[in-house]
């Protein structure tokens, strides 16, 4: 049976396309969970977001998902966005997540810094702070703070700022920053290697980027 620190609070929502997941994502999920102090992170996987373009079909995303977190007692994969049909808004599925969880469960949206610096062309980015909070994750040790001015004011020239470990005490509202090492694993870069290189060298290559149990159904069902 799993046991969870009852210190631990909220739920964090770490969303991308995961084409493919790889340990990058493995390693800021790991951290935040530790950082942020949650009860548990969802993978939220964007089928397909308006501002991307994505080949690989969301069912194999989803699989290779789920196997890069078989044994991640803590994580699951969210499906609120595949199961949602249309453009995906990461508005529309806060507010989805919000009502099943209720109003007094925390929850933590992670994002990295290209999304912290293009938030303010989010939909309707001025109601998240009603539905979520925000920890923003620095891969870098010196990582710039590069945002809007209009974000700035609503998120960062107030009090909402805490320290990682205090983001589950309020449900929503609050942001704060954590800091995971730096990985060079890129899934733009692996789906690249794959097409430049053959097979058998692209995963000799990629093995220190790709988790195995992920690799081993790429190969299988020869993605990429």
């Amino acid at each position: 049976m799993t046991t969870i620190d009852r210190a631990n609070r909220g739920i964090g929502l770490f969303g991308g396309t995961f084409d493919p997941v790889h340990n990058g994502h493995l390693t800021v999920a790991r951290h935040a969970l530790e950082a942020l102090k949650l009860q548990r992170l969802d993978f939220v996987l964007a089928p397909s977001p308006w501002q991307k373009f994505v080949t690989t079909p969301p069912e194999r995303r989803v699989e290779m998902l789920r196997e890069a977190i078989e044994h991640e007692e803590r994580m699951q994969v969210n499906l609120t966005e595949v199961m949602r049909e249309g453009k995906t808004y990461t508005i529309d599925t806060l507010r989805a997540m919000r009502e099943q969880v209720g109003p007094s469960v925390p929850l933590v949206l992670i994002m990295g810094a290209d999304q912290w610096k293009n938030f303010h062309t989010w939909k309707d980015w001025e109601a998240f702070s009603s539905l979520v909070s925000i920890a923003l994750c620095n891969r870098e040790k010196h990582e710039p703070d590069v945002c809007d001015e209009a974000v700035r004011q609503a998120w960062l020239a107030g009090d909402r700022e805490v320290e990682p470990h205090r983001i589950g005490e309020k449900s929503h509202g609050l942001i704060t920053r954590f800091a995971v090492p730096e990985h060079k694993a890129s899934s733009t870069k692996i789906r690249e290697v794959f097409v430049q290189m053959p097979r058998d060298e692209a995963f000799l290559m990629l093995e220190n980027w790709l988790p195995v149990r992920v690799a081993k159904l790429i190969a299988r069902l020869h993605l990429y």
